[in-house]
This record gives structure tokens, sequence and C-alpha cells, in this order.
């Protein structure tokens, strides 16, 4: 009995209805694995309470695109002046805390650990009161160079994590 298109689109269907509600239930149930650059968003946001939030982008020969982030819905999209910005002149972008959004949201330039730039790297990080700004991007900074250092190389970010 030969299946109709619409059985045959069923399977496919189910999977993009379980990306939209969870996307880890659905990476799991289509057997695909987390990438080594998700496991590094993930880890980050459990070692440091005051990261709220994590975007890791990656340059490649057509562009600049979001490769892991703790919200999945920003995974794809394309870079903007934000990334562009730290990665052209090494400074990071900071977007300061507003009263409807009290947290500072701090791009910087992502490199691997042998200081090849291959990035960008959002973070949203909820202050402390007293905190201010140097503070802020300082914090910022030492967990970028953390975050480098496990980063042997941009190839390395796309392959299957490790279990844990």
């Amino acid at each position: 009995m030969k299946s109709s298109p619409k059985r045959r689109l069923l399977p496919e269907f189910i999977l993009l209805v379980l990306l939209s509600a969870s996307p880890a239930l659905a990476r799991q149930s289509a057997g695909l694995q987390k990438t080594y650059a998700q496991q590094l968003v993930d880890r980050t946001v459990a070692r440091y309470p005051e990261v709220k939030n994590v975007e890791l982008a990656v340059k490649s020969d057509t562009g600049c695109t979001t490769i892991a982030a703790t919200d999945p819905k920003d995974i794809g999209e394309k870079c903007d002046d934000d990334e562009y910005g730290p990665m052209q002149t090494g400074q990071p972008n900071v977007e300061e805390p507003t009263t409807q959004d009290p947290i500072y949201d701090i791009t910087q330039a992502l490199h691997d650990a042998s200081g090849t730039l291959i990035g960008a790297v959002g973070m949203d990080l909820a202050p402390q009161p007293g905190q201010d700004r140097p503070e802020m991007v300082a914090r910022a900074l030492k967990i970028l160079r953390e975050l480098e250092s496990e980063i042997p190389s941009k190839n390395t970010l796309y392959q299957p994590a490790a279990p844990r």
C-alpha cells in the first residue's frame, strides 16, 4: 500500500511541533546530539548564576551566525552590529540596564584557545546591588577568557558534546 504524501509528512510535522515546544526533547527524539558549543553555553549559565543568557556566534566565509544559545530560538540568527562591532574593534559592546530590563547585555569578540578570532559571545548579566559598568565588563571578560580556554578550535564547537 502506497503511503499518501500526508502520511509521509506527519513525522516531520511532529518533529517541528516538538522543536517549537521543547528543543531538548525534539533533539533527543530525533536522535540529534547537542554540540560542544551548546554544551559550553549550558555550562556557562550553570556555572555563573549572574549569567542569565548566552549567545555564541561564529564567523564564516559567508558571514556570522549564532550556533548555540540559551534560547533555542536564537540559534541560526545572523550576526548584527552587536556582534560585528566587538569582532572588528576588540572592544565589548555594552548595553546598560534599564528600569524595564535591569540586565547588562555585554557582547565580546570570541577567540579560540590559541587566540584566533572565531566570532562573538553575548552575555546577559544581572548585577548585584552596587555593581557598576566597569565591574560588570570585568566580570564578563573573566567569563569570556574561561570560555575561550575551553575552545581548542572553531571546528570543535560543531562537534558532538562529550557525555557528562
